[in-house]
């Protein structure tokens, strides 16, 4: 079937949150949406296969592989004329169809919109994220500036609406990691997107729960995981001459957060695994360069 729109969203152990972004999604012969489970566990996994929506697709992995494989998954099944994957306990706003609607047609790769982040219990407004942030300042003043941060500091998939044509014409695709798992997928768009539209509307809620993983404390190991991810992102704006603040990131700069953060001992911790693993942090500064060739 011809679909106007595919969305992809990975799951993981959280049917009634997914159940709510389902609900969130217009029930229309025209949308494609795809849920990727994961690798649930077998009670979550029943209760997903409880739940209907029109045109849904239940793709289940059988076992753990992590957000950017569960992504790609659903990227590969998508058929509609136009991408995005977003989060299972995050949800549309009542009216963003009818907003994608009126662009639905038109020549663009990748249609930008705004968002809120709030409360995944109360719908409180939490706080603004740094995506949403970049995103309203390129509509307030574009610049240069204002273009480099919409383009290559805007690292998440759910704010942007993307062409199927330009992602297979340009193999956009997400990188198969556990951490940061957008950032390749939104810098392949911004550094191949000639049509980049951008939109003031709110169309899409990014919930926070405190009880959740990623606001408990990281282990050293893991924090020295996204350490990598980040140099990963610092060959890449070094090569495109973005060698300031918010983009490149000078190590330096991980001694008073990893003191703030963490204190003296995981300080010394981190840097003794920073030490160790020189070939490790050469290797991810050439990961991304790549894709500019």
């Amino acid at each position: 079937m011809d679909y106007t729109y595919s969305v992809s969203i990975p799951h993981y152990n959280s049917p009634k949150l997914l159940a709510r972004m389902l609900k969130s999604i217009p029930e229309r012969e025209d949308i494609q949406v795809i849920v990727v489970d994961d690798g649930s566990r077998e009670e979550d996994v029943a209760e997903l296969k409880r739940l209907q929506h029109k045109n849904l697709e239940v793709i289940l992995l059988g076992e753990n592989h992590g957000g950017g494989y569960a992504r790609n998954v659903g990227l590969q099944h998508a058929t509609g004329k136009w991408f995005i994957s977003v989060d299972a306990d995050d949800y549309f706003s009542e009216n963003a169809f009818e907003v994608f609607d009126k662009y639905k047609n038109e020549d663009i790769d990748c249609l930008g919109f705004c968002v809120l982040c709030v409360d995944t219990y109360t719908g409180e407004v939490t706080r603004e994220l740094v995506a949403n942030h970049n995103v309203s300042e390129y509509l307030r003043k574009k610049t240069k500036k204002t273009e480099n941060l919409l383009r290559f500091h805007n690292l998440e998939a759910w704010n942007k609406l993307v062409s199927m044509d330009f992602i297979k014409k340009n193999s956009i695709h997400f990188e198969n990691c556990r951490i940061n798992i957008d950032v390749l997928y939104s810098i392949l768009i911004g550094l191949h997107a000639k049509k980049y539209k951008v939109i003031p509307d709110r169309l899409y809620y990014f919930t926070e729960n405190p009880d959740s993983i990623t606001h408990k404390k990281r282990t050293v190991e893991r924090e020295f995981q996204f350490y990598l991810q980040v140099q990963k992102r610092n060959g890449f704006y070094l090569a495109m001459g973005l060698t300031h603040i918010p983009f490149y990131r000078a190590d330096y700069l991980y001694v008073p957060f990893m003191l703030k953060k963490r204190g003296i001992k995981d300080t010394i911790k981190f840097f003794t695994l920073w030490w160790k693993n020189s070939e490790e942090r050469k290797e991810a500064r050439n990961e991304y360069l790549k894709y500019l060739k």
